[in-house]
């Protein structure tokens, strides 16, 4: 299926979101604090950004809009190769996952559901319009 221009304008929608100051923030703090590194130990994360923190807030702040982004995705709301041709959602993801999986076993099972579902979702576009070999390795990947 061709894009629209509607679903042109709903990735326009969501990159001014993506580019507005609270997620420049975020991604800034990701960036410094998950992104460079390899992957962050949960219980140090949390030990470092506790709930009510700065850091748990940008956090929260980036996965949450990457779970808005899964819930229009699984309603059929935005064209996914728009979409996965715009951002490297696991990108976001691999980095985020420790932690959120680390959250979910301390109770909060739907935490991310939509941003896990949207990951898997682009690592499957990838195999589908690049072929194979450029999908990356991730430990959360469904065969």
């Amino acid at each position: 299926m061709i894009p629209t221009y509607q679903d042109g304008e709903m990735i326009l929608k969501l990159y001014d979101q993506f580019e507005s100051e609270r997620l420049r923030t975020a991604k800034r703090w990701f960036t410094k604090e998950l992104g460079l590194h390899e992957a962050i130990d949960p219980s140090a994360f949390w030990e470092q950004f506790p709930r009510g923190s700065e850091g748990f807030s940008h956090f929260v702040t980036l996965y949450g809009f990457f779970e808005m982004v899964g819930v229009l995705y699984k309603n059929g709301l935005i064209h996914p190769d728009l979409l996965f041709d715009m951002w490297f959602i696991n990108g976001f993801y691999d980095k985020m996952y420790p932690i959120i999986s680390d959250w979910r076993s301390q109770g909060d099972i739907h935490v991310a559901e939509n941003f896990e579902l949207l990951a898997v979702a682009e690592l499957q576009w990838i195999g589908k319009k690049k072929g194979e070999a450029y999908i990356p390795k991730v430990s959360y990947a469904i065969k």
